[in-house]
């Protein structure tokens, strides 16, 4: 599949990449819009700034170097379902919190896990992106929007 990868700064890179396989409680999306904030754009004008990993020092959470897939802010339709999934259905018009948290920190252990202490980013420190044909997200962080199916 096709993916603009982040090799860092004034750096992006179209190319073929393996397509993600879905897991037990993940799903995988056609992503359909992604948006370009802020943060992209200091990736790729100043280069690697946290949580994005470097070539050297992968994120601990993704466990992941440059290069990654970008694209954090993304919207698409549920391609496949993972085992266990509930909630979802094929089709689905979705919107992705695009986090990656510890679950053992005390903001997570509080419930604020958009405080935790190695936050990361899919989209920024890895696990793929939205700026792909295709990305396998945790079921947790994926929302539906309007009605199921649509």
């Amino acid at each position: 599949m096709k993916a603009v990868r982040y090799y860092g700064k004034e750096d992006l890179r179209v190319e073929e990449i393996d397509e993600p396989q879905t897991r037990p409680g993940t799903v995988k999306i056609a992503p359909a819009y992604n948006g370009i904030c802020g943060s992209d754009l200091h990736l790729y004008h100043d280069g690697p700034i946290p949580p994005a990993p470097t070539t050297e020092d992968a994120h601990p959470l993704s466990g992941e170097t440059l290069p990654v897939v970008l694209g954090h802010e993304f919207s698409g339709v549920v391609e496949e379902l993972g085992e266990g999934v509930e909630g979802l259905s094929v089709g689905d018009s979705v919107v992705v919190e695009p986090l990656m948290v510890d679950g053992t920190c005390p903001a997570c252990q509080r419930g604020a896990y958009n405080l935790c202490e190695q936050m990361g980013f899919i989209g920024i420190s890895g696990l793929g992106g939205g700026l792909s044909e295709h990305i396998v997200v945790e079921s947790r962080w994926v929302h539906p929007v309007g009605p199921p199916g649509g």
